[in-house]
């Protein structure tokens, strides 16, 4: 074992990947984490792991198989997508479409399970404490720059099932879009706003998004009752380095730009570029190559995806619904829709 130990700045997704792959090769391992939980940036926040779009790798098992066993609270099997004045759903009868899974302080969160696996192997992990990233080996500190801005709050009471709602409506979501989840417990949901679109601000998207659940109607049935429990606020970054590792340091995550540019889905690039920084240091192997095969063309397809969505407006969006529609009917197989992804 090292008597110098391979110091981690930041108790994330990405951080404690690295942690517990090289804890477990022997190696001594310190995580930094200026908050107070694993996942810090977090409370308690409900996120999506896409199960479609990965070159059809589920992605619980990509774990598994990179020795990282993680529970998730919910399967999406149905997802509704909307524009201003269509909509389409999505059913999956097999696999499911989403995992659902909790984020921040939470006995149950990714963060959380992450943390007790981390420490089982032996990783100190020192919370409320901080240092410059010039003095770690890996900085997963999350979003190093603002691209994305996601406002909205958890809510008790919502008349929801399991599925998740998506709203394209860029009245009120700039190159973004509203997103309901349901939450851990009956009668529980997340009611996101995001915006793609550096030239917004949070107050502005604040406004937004108590526009949007005041007039649209999918919401204003959904929240009918409700009552809001949380405010919700952050923020995201997907604008890659050129090179992830510089410097004798490996960036992971959003400290790196891994995110979808295009929907903001980014614990998946989290955990793999977590793992794969820490096998550049077992093995020698190119941490950038390695992440460029692993990435580079799914990177590549988000990025243009997101070009296509930026130019379309609210019309040309009913116009897209509506010829979904005409092709496939009202509800598509994930793998019809998934033939769309490069529209939608």
């Amino acid at each position: 074992m090292m008597d110098e130990p391979i110091t981690i700045l930041g108790a994330g997704a990405s951080g404690l990947s690295s942690a517990i792959a090289l804890a477990r090769n022997g190696l001594n391992v310190e995580v930094i984490e200026k908050n107070s939980h694993a996942g810090g940036r977090f409370i308690r926040d409900f996120q999506g792991l896409r199960n479609f779009g990965n070159n059809k790798v589920d992605p619980i098992s990509e774990f598994e198989k990179l020795g990282i066993h993680l529970k998730p609270y919910k399967k999406i099997m149905r997802i509704v997508r909307y524009s201003h004045s269509q909509n389409f759903e999505i059913i999956s009868n097999k696999n499911p479409i989403y995992y659902l899974v909790l984020r921040g302080k939470d006995k149950n969160s990714i963060d959380s399970q992450l943390a007790s696996y981390a420490t089982k192997q032996g990783v100190y992990i020192n919370y409320n404490f901080n240092i410059k990233n010039n003095n770690v080996n890996i900085v997963a500190t999350g979003p190093s720059r603002v691209d994305s801005l996601a406002y909205g709050g958890i809510y008790n009471d919502v008349n929801i099932d399991d599925a998740g709602h998506v709203i394209l409506d860029k009245k009120y979501s700039p190159n973004g879009y509203f997103y309901v989840l349901p939450g851990a417990k009956k009668g529980e949901a997340e009611v996101i706003n995001t915006a793609f679109d550096p030239t917004v601000k949070m107050n502005h998207l604040k406004i937004l998004y108590n526009k949007g659940i005041k007039e649209i109607n999918i919401l204003k049935g959904l929240l009918n009752g409700a009552t809001r429990k949380t405010i919700q606020a952050g923020i995201g970054c997907c604008t890659l380095l050129n090179e992830p590792y510089k410097n004798n340091k490996y960036y992971v995550g959003e400290a790196a730009g891994f995110q979808d540019v295009t929907a903001g889905f980014g614990i998946r690039y989290a955990i793999n570029s977590g793992y794969l920084a820490a096998q550049s240091i077992l093995t020698g192997k190119d941490y950038n190559d390695q992440i460029s095969k692993k990435f580079g063309s799914q990177l590549e397809f988000e990025h243009k995806r997101s070009v296509n969505y930026k130019n379309l407006t609210n019309d040309d969006l009913d116009k897209l619904f509506h010829s979904i529609d005409e092709r496939f009917g009202h509800e598509l197989t994930i793998e019809e829709y998934e033939s769309l992804r490069g529209d939608i």
